[in-house]
């Protein structure tokens, strides 16, 4: 199998950032290497949604594939450039929290070192291209993360947002808004089965404000057109669903929105 870099950013696909990185990545990788887009629609600087989005997309990749990413607010700043062995992958990127809902204690964390590229220029605006890139196609073409870059214990690190219990209710929070409108939540599969117990799913009532949502179901067509339903998606996440419709305006909802779990009767 060819070797594979992934490629995500804010850049978005207007302007000519995107290109000058693969171009780079094409100029200075093995000959067979495949470069493959995964977003470039991040919103701008948003690091939180840059590591919400490497938790559901990394682990589907196969053993081997580097995943470059740039979503870099500090970029020319003293924040550090990393090389990440995460099982069989490897990500690079800055050390800004990106990789961090990534990070379960197993993972190798190195700091680029300042002369891996050799003498090479280096744009304190653009590190994607003149950094990351040339880092990532050295990766690509057999080079080891000890070559390039010095181990390191300490680094930035994100803790998935928790939930809360009081008294009789779970309460987490929207953590995210998909381009449907779902309202997705911090509340995971695993702590939703705990907190309900033995009482049955279709009992259990979901509060997003002054609304509430009866049952979760267990998929979205089991709801009518313009009805909002609760389930758990394919990110193992609860979230709210309005069937054939945009739930995030529909209920004027943004991300931190508190939502409510109950037991029901």
């Amino acid at each position: 199998m060819p070797p594979t870099i992934t490629l995500t950013s804010d850049f978005g696909t207007a302007d000519s950032y995107v290109a000058e990185m693969k171009g780079v990545l094409l100029r200075d990788g093995p000959a067979d290497l495949r470069v493959l887009d995964l977003t470039h629609e991040l919103p701008p600087f948003d690091v939180q949604a840059a590591a919400l989005f490497l938790r559901s997309a990394v682990p589907r990749f196969p053993a081997g594939t580097i995943h470059l990413v740039v979503v870099d607010p500090g970029v020319g700043s003293d924040r550090a450039p990393l090389v990440v062995k995460l099982g069989e992958q490897l990500l690079v990127g800055p050390d800004n929290r990106q990789f961090g809902y990534l990070f379960d204690g197993q993972e190798e964390v190195y700091i680029i070192a300042a002369d891996a590229l050799g003498k090479h220029e280096l744009s304190r605006t653009f590190h994607g291209r003149d950094l990351f890139a040339p880092v990532a196609a050295r990766l690509a073409g057999g080079a080891s993360p000890q070559t390039l870059a010095t181990r390191v214990d300490s680094y930035q690190h994100l803790v998935f947002p928790m939930v809360e219990f009081v008294g009789d209710t779970l309460v987490g929070k929207v953590i995210h808004i998909d381009r449907f409108g779902n309202l997705i939540t911090n509340i995971g599969q695993a702590a939703l089965l705990d907190f309900l117990g033995p009482f049955p799913h279709d009992h259990a009532q979901v509060a997003l404000g002054e609304r509430t949502v009866r049952g979760i179901v267990g998929h979205y067509a089991q709801g009518k057109p313009g009805e909002l339903l609760a389930l758990v998606g394919s990110s193992g996440l609860l979230e709210l669903a309005l069937r054939e419709g945009h739930a995030a305006d529909k209920f004027v909802v943004q991300v931190g929105k508190h939502v409510r779990v109950q037991h029901g009767v």
